[in-house]
C-alpha cells in the first residue's frame, strides 16, 4: 500500500457530505472507528436524513459495541422528511473533548440541515470534506465543481478537501480506482481543493497503485435490505 500522512484530521469537527452513491456513509463509519481506535474520544452523528438506505443508525448498536459513540435518529424517526434532532447534536459539537464526525447528505435538504448547525461547526475548527465517486451519474469534474458550489451555498460553509472514493462496488478493481482517481485529481486541480483521503476496500489496499493522499481502508458494514448482512 503506498499513501503519505494519517487518515485523522487535527480538527475538532470532519464532516463527510455528498450524494447517494458516493460511499460517504461507509467513510464516516470507518473514520470515525479509526479516530476512536487512535485513541480520541469521538462521536459520530447521523446528518442523512433523506437516504432511506445506508443510514449510520442502522447499524448502531454495532459501531457502539466497538466503542463508537452514535447519534442518529431512531426508529419510525428516522424515514421522517423532518426527524426530530436530538439535543444531543448540539452539545456534542460544543464538547472541546469530542471529535465530531458528520455524516451528511449532499442535497439541498441534508446541506441545509448542516446550515442549521453552521454557526456552532464555524466557532471552532473543522474539516468538510466532499465524499467523490467519479463513477456516480454527474460526477464529472464540472460536476463536482457544481455540486462543491452548491453546499457552500446551502450551509455557509467551506468545503476544504475531497474525499477519493473511485468504485463500482464489489465490481472494483485497481484499474478503476486508477481510472478513478484520474477524474479526482482534475477536479482538485479545477477546485483548488486537496485531496484529502482515498478510501477504498480493505481488501484492496495490498493492490494499490502509488498514491499521495492517506488510504483509509474501508471494512463495510452497510447493505441493502435484499443483500442480508
Amino acid at each position: 500500500m503506498s499513501g503519505s500522512g494519517s487518515v485523522l484530521s487535527p480538527a475538532a469537527i470532519v464532516a463527510f457530505i455528498g450524494p447517494f452513491g458516493t460511499g460517504k456513509t461507509e467513510i464516516a463509519i470507518n473514520y470515525g472507528l479509526a479516530a476512536l481506535h487512535a485513541g480520541r474520544d469521538t462521536c459520530l452523528i447521523d446528518f442523512d436524513i433523506v437516504t432511506p438506505y445506508f443510514r449510520v443508525g442502522d447499524c448502531r448498536q454495532r459501531l457502539e459495541e466497538l466503542g463508537l459513540r452514535v447519534i442518529a435518529a431512531e426508529g419510525a424517526l428516522a424515514f421522517f422528511d423532518s426527524p426530530s434532532l436530538s439535543p444531543e447534536i448540539g452539545g456534542a459539537l460544543r464538547d472541546d473533548g469530542v471529535h465530531v464526525v458528520l455524516d451528511v447528505g449532499g442535497d439541498p435538504e441534508g446541506a441545509r440541515l448542516l446550515g442549521v448547525y453552521a454557526s456552532q461547526i464555524a466557532k471552532r475548527d473543522y474539516d468538510l470534506w466532499l465524499v467523490v465517486n467519479p463513477y456516480r451519474p454527474g460526477s464529472s469534474v464540472e460536476g463536482i465543481d457544481a455540486q462543491r458550489r452548491e453546499i457552500e451555498d446551502s450551509t455557509a460553509l467551506r468545503i476544504n478537501g475531497l474525499v477519493a472514493n473511485p468504485h463500482l462496488g464489489p465490481l472494483t478493481e485497481r484499474a478503476h480506482i486508477e481510472r478513478g482517481m484520474r477524474v479526482v485529481h482534475e477536479a482538485s486541480d479545477r477546485t483548488g481543493l486537496p485531496i484529502a483521503l482515498l478510501a477504498v476496500a480493505e481488501h484492496l489496499v495490498a493492490d494499490l497503485p502509488p498514491v499521495e493522499a492517506p488510504v483509509l481502508p474501508l471494512r463495510l458494514f452497510l447493505h441493502l435490505p435484499w443483500e442480508g448482512s
